[in-house]
């Protein structure tokens, strides 16, 4: 199976010279964790852009400092093991389809997941490729240190307990996304200044007023925003079947629960790649 057969076609690009904040509104309107960057008015790539690149830098206005320059890429005619490969590898999300220069293309985790392994009809069970370490959230928990744990353990999408210990929702850094509020502010800066060699000067204040920008999460809890309708899987469940469930439901993650309902694990798109790699 090659990458042009399961590549999406129509790219949503952002273009520069252009704003974060035209980049950032296109990621949330669209659902998706990144965006190549094309040449205003052209199709030539010229980097890429991704949701932790707004956490790491807030303040930056400009697109084309914000972004990535080096970007890599695959051809259409690649399969998609290659593709795969690279997405494990490389911890990467999203590849461009580049042919002579130009996208044409755009081939994700959830492509490879969604579309490819359900044809592949593997059997082996879930439970060779799921993570055992598993990181929950009290439904109680305010948004911003849901960001904070999201940040630090570097997840995308976190389990949510009740106060019985019941998984009751799941929470992706894209609904955080959905509620953050881009917040500008002016800072003061003043720095003394007088003429120099002459005794008589009076001291004077250059003052200097600095445009910054942040991001803020309003004053809610996980249960505000959380997905409610969590489906899972068991242990024995085969890899296409989770794949299916996966793309049925236009979800990254699968939590693995027992007999009881009881969670004993997780498996994420990634993990399921390590199966055709």
């Amino acid at each position: 199976m090659k990458v042009s057969d399961i590549m999406t076609k129509e790219v949503i690009c952002a273009e520069v010279p252009g704003t974060t904040r035209e980049a950032l509104d296109l990621i949330i309107k669209h659902n998706i964790s990144g965006l190549p960057v094309v040449k205003r008015g052209t199709r030539e790539l010229v980097g890429i852009v991704t949701k932790s690149d707004f956490a790491r830098k807030p303040e930056e206005n400009q697109l084309a400092l914000l972004m990535t320059k080096n970007v890599v890429t695959i051809n259409p005619s690649a399969d998609i093991r290659e593709a795969a490969k690279i997405f494990v590898e490389k911890g990467f999300r999203r590849l461009p389809v580049v042919d002579n220069g130009n996208i044409v293309g755009i081939i994700s985790v959830s492509d490879v997941v969604w579309k490819g392994l359900p044809r592949l009809n593997i059997k082996d069970p879930v439970e060779k490729f799921m993570e055992e370490k598993v990181i929950t959230l009290w439904q109680n928990t305010p948004l911003k240190v849901a960001h904070k744990i999201m940040r630090l353990s570097k997840e995308r999408a976190l389990l949510v307990l009740d106060n019985e210990g019941k998984l009751v929702g799941i929470i992706e850094d894209i609904d955080l996304l959905k509620v953050i509020d881009v917040r500008e502010y002016t800072e003061k800066s003043e720095s003394l200044s007088s003429t120099e060699g002459d005794k008589w000067g009076w001291d004077s204040k250059s003052v200097v007023y600095i445009m910054k920008r942040t991001l803020e999460l309003p004053d809610k809890m996980v249960k505000d925003v959380m997905v409610t309708n969590v489906i899972t899987a068991l242990k024995s469940t085969s890899i296409s079947e989770v794949a299916k469930r996966m793309a049925m439901a236009k979800i990254n993650q699968v939590p693995i629960i027992d007999a009881e309902g009881e969670i004993i694990g997780i498996v994420k798109d990634i993990n399921l790649l390590k199966a055709i790699v």
